[in-house]
Formats: C-alpha cells, structure tokens, sequence
C-alpha cells in the first residue's frame, strides 16, 4: 500500500497540470468570445460564427422568374418543372417554394413579370410626344421594335401569347388568369396602335375607310405569327427585317394617295 502512495501522488501532480491548462484555455476562450473571437490553440481553429449571406427574397424571385422565361423559350412549351427552375437557378426544389407560397403564385409572378415587361418597352417607345407628330412612322416603329423585343426575349413573349395555358396549368381561378387594363400588355399594345392608327387617318396619313381595331388585331397577329416562325426555323432569320417589309405591305393599300397634278396635253401640230 505505501508503495501505491508515490505513484498516485505524481497521478494527482499530472492531472492537476492538465486541469490547470483546461481551466486557463476556457478562461482565454470565454474572455475572447467576449470580444468576439474565440480561440482553439490545441486545434488551432477559429470558432468565430461567419455572417450567413442570404440573398433578398425579391431578388431570389427576379431569378426565378428569368430561369422561367428561359425554359419557356428553350423548350417551346409551357410545362414549367420546379426540378428544372431549381437547377438553372441553382437552389434545390424545395427552395422555390420558400420565394414563392404555391404554384399559382409562381405562374402568376411570371405572367404578371412578362405584362410589365413589354407593357415598359411600349412606353418607352410612344412616351415621348413629338413622336406623335408623325403617327404613320410611329406605328411602324412600334410593331417592328415589339418584334425585336420578341426576338430579345422570346420567353416573355411566349408567355403573352399563352397566358391562358400557363394559368390553367396552375390551376389559377379564371378570374384571375388574365390581366386587365393597363397590366395586360396585349390589351394596352392593341390600344396604342388603334390611337396611332386614328391619328394618322386625322393626319391624313391613312384613308378615312381604315379601321384602327382590325389594323391593330392585324398587327399582332403579324407579330406573334412572324416571331414564332423565327422559334421554329431556329431562330435563323432576321425578326425586324421580316416586320418591315409585311407591315409596309399592310399600310401601303391604306396610304392617302398623293393626287398629281394634271398635265395638259399639247396640241398636235
């Protein structure tokens, strides 16, 4: 038993050093932690907490909605998988829905984000009223540069085009489906041209016999029709050059007529 006696004594010296440099290491860590940094010497970590990067849920919903008009485009058809908006976005599935309540919300933002979209292009194109002085030009422009957004972003305009079937997909309430008013970009487009085609008649630019709602509905169609011909072939023409030529057809056989002058027949000698 005596001979145990050193043994155990130079055991208690031993562990009273390690809980001496135990105590001394948590001391450091609880005095740094204060001052917010921590300390691992043993491991030679840092424990110090990294600030997570969230990202605003707005800006995660812009993405989201862009990787929609993506697919749209790409595929050439209306069926928008969450697996595949998930991976172009680069968020797991799941994580849409923490943007985005339901699938009805989702289709919804993109049909609401593909209005304003084109419903800003148009704006920005009959906003400026000098413009208006030449009504003739004007409604040329507006359906050629409609086209070239087309052809800029032919996944928003394929979303105009079948509002009803992205919105019957999500089973969103037929009240709903469609924006009226100045949200719907087809209703304030038809608008814009049927006014641009009665200012021209006033400018005696166009015949009094035109009529402004089926020149608008002519143009439209032209444009949908013309832009998606272009997805079809590839994308392998030239949209506005297109544009030009059909709608300068379409106005040619309504142009007022520049009546010439008579000429005098000379008598013959």
């Amino acid at each position: 038993m005596m001979r145990l006696l050193p043994n155990l004594d130079g055991l208690v010296r031993k562990v009273g050093k390690v809980a001496k440099i135990v105590y001394t290491i948590a001391l450091h860590n609880i005095t740094a932690s204060q001052q917010g940094d921590s300390w691992m010497p043993t491991l030679g970590i840092s424990n110090r907490k990294r600030p997570v990067q969230r990202m605003n849920s707005a800006h995660r919903q812009v993405e989201i909605v862009n990787a929609a008009f993506d697919c749209i485009a790409t595929t050439g058809h209306l069926s928008l998988s969450t697996t595949e908006l998930a991976y172009k976005v680069g968020i797991s599935q799941p994580a849409i829905f923490r943007h985005f309540r339901s699938k009805q919300q989702l289709h919804q933002a993109i049909l609401d984000e593909a209005n304003k979209r084109v419903i800003e292009d148009l704006k920005s194109l009959i906003g400026h009223s000098e413009r208006w002085n030449d009504p003739y030009d004007l409604l040329q422009d507006v359906v050629v540069q409609m086209g070239v957004g087309f052809e800029r972003a032919p996944g928003v305009w394929l979303t105009l085009i079948c509002q009803r079937s992205i919105a019957a997909e999500a089973e969103i309430a037929s009240e709903e489906r469609r924006p009226t008013g100045n949200k719907c970009a087809i209703t304030q487009l038809s608008f814009a041209l049927q006014r641009l085609c009665n200012a021209a008649i006033e400018n005696k630019q166009l015949v009094a016999s035109t009529q402004p709602e089926i020149m608008s509905n002519t143009f439209i169609s032209l444009l949908f029709g013309i832009g998606q011909l272009w997805l079809n072939n590839g994308c392998d023409f030239n949209i506005k050059e297109h544009l030009e030529l059909s709608v300068k057809g379409i106005l040619a056989g309504h142009m007022v007529k520049l009546e010439s002058p008579e000429r005098r027949m000379s008598a013959i000698a």
